[in-house]
């Protein structure tokens, strides 16, 4: 049966240092290691990035994260550990190559509402924010779009973490449980919008896009868009008011190691 991994100790055992100065970890027979995305503000500026983890077999093989996740191979606790081992190295990661903008960790929300989860955060995680000079509140931890039972708890879970100077996005606006209902009752710093509301942008139906924008306006949220693929892309919703962009035109995922020095503007 898998151990959880709560404690500083724990976590430091599965972590290792490439030739590359990249920090990875080695889970079972599985291989983390970090990718980072950039993100712009509406004027083509970075903002920060999205650290995505990467997972590779015994062979070196990439597996894809879906359906790695959803296929049943996991119990709840390997989830778990996984996921503190990933936000573990991209903090390292982030620290080592980037320590510019913002940091934008994944986070389900079983990870939300485990309460060792939540100790092992606020204790071996801060300690770490610290130790690796990196502040708080650039690391902005998305919530994932999986349903919770527990919203109420979901919520104490996610002020708790605020309260360490960590600040809340809502990942995928506009599916499973990233609706509007969440997003008033979290209330979060950033929403991020699916790209299928781009694509209904892109058919001529902006409404639903022009209606995240509003709500973010009434929450007092700002709005990055996922997805933006084409110059097209970022002009037209740059156009209807949306305060950050992330896709494939802005810039691919790269592993630490590989990312540019020096991120260059977008221009649109």
């Amino acid at each position: 049966m898998s151990c959880a991994l709560t404690s500083g100790g724990k976590l430091a055992q599965c972590l290792a240092q490439g030739a590359d100065k990249s920090m990875y970890a080695v889970y079972q027979d599985y291989t983390l290691r970090s990718a980072f995305q950039p993100i712009v503000a509406a004027d083509g500026s970075l903002f920060g990035y999205e650290a995505l983890l990467r997972i590779y077999d015994r062979e070196g093989r990439q597996l894809k994260t879906e359906p790695f996740f959803s296929t049943g191979l996991l119990n709840v606790t390997d989830r778990l550990n996984l996921e503190r081992l990933a936000r573990s190295i991209h903090l390292h990661n982030y620290a080592q190559f980037l320590s510019q903008g913002a940091l934008f960790i994944n986070m389900t929300p079983i990870a939300a509402l485990d309460t060792a989860s939540q100790q092992c955060l606020q204790h071996s995680f801060m300690t770490q924010v610290t130790e690796l000079g990196v502040s708080a509140e650039h690391i902005y931890f998305e919530l994932l779009e999986h349903y919770t039972s527990n919203d109420r708890l979901l919520l104490h879970s996610l002020k708790n973490m605020q309260q360490h100077g960590l600040r809340i996005a809502m990942d995928d606006y506009g599916v499973d449980g990233s609706s509007e209902t969440r997003a008033r009752y979290v209330n979060p710093e950033v929403i991020k919008i699916d790209r299928s509301l781009l694509v209904q942008l892109r058919a001529g139906r902006p409404q639903a896009l022009l209606d995240v924008v509003t709500l973010a306006k009434e929450l007092k949220a700002r709005v990055l868009v996922e997805g933006v693929e084409s110059e097209a892309d970022f002009e037209s919703v740059r156009g209807i008011g949306v305060d950050y962009m992330q896709g494939y035109y802005i810039g691919h995922p790269e592993l630490a190691c590989y990312l540019p020095r020096h991120f260059e503007p977008v221009c649109g």
